[in-house]
């Protein structure tokens, strides 16, 4: 089973990558979702329209990657840059944070923070 750390390294991969079938395959299928559009959300699907729909309006990858677990092994907060294009065309450039909880292998929560 791999630690949290690749996990989460791979997340970041695939979020940049626009891998969403990678990331679907590393969720629990009931995947609690949350920061990523309106509100909160469930399933593999949810998390594949949100991000798909994310990235659309913002051209965003994820840089200067920091992986902070917790002592039992299984969750992260994943410090990122967020570099890209709103879809006024603005570039920026601000700080999130990715929270991964995950249980039994499976990522069974996944939410994005944002600064303004």
């Amino acid at each position: 089973m791999a630690d949290i750390e690749s996990t989460s390294r791979a997340v970041i991969e695939a979020l940049n990558a626009r891998d969403f079938s990678a990331l679907a395959g590393r969720v629990h299928e009931d995947v609690a979702l949350s920061g990523i559009g309106e509100g909160s959300d469930n399933g593999r699907e949810a998390l594949r329209d949100r991000l798909a729909r994310h990235f659309e309006a913002h051209d965003e990858s994820y840089g200067d990657v920091l992986v902070m677990s917790d002592a039992s092994g299984d969750n992260a907060a994943i410090r990122v840059t967020a570099r890209g294009r709103s879809a006024g065309g603005d570039s920026y450039s601000k700080e999130k944070i990715i929270l991964l909880e995950r249980e039994d292998g499976a990522i069974t929560r996944f939410a994005i923070f944002s600064g303004s």
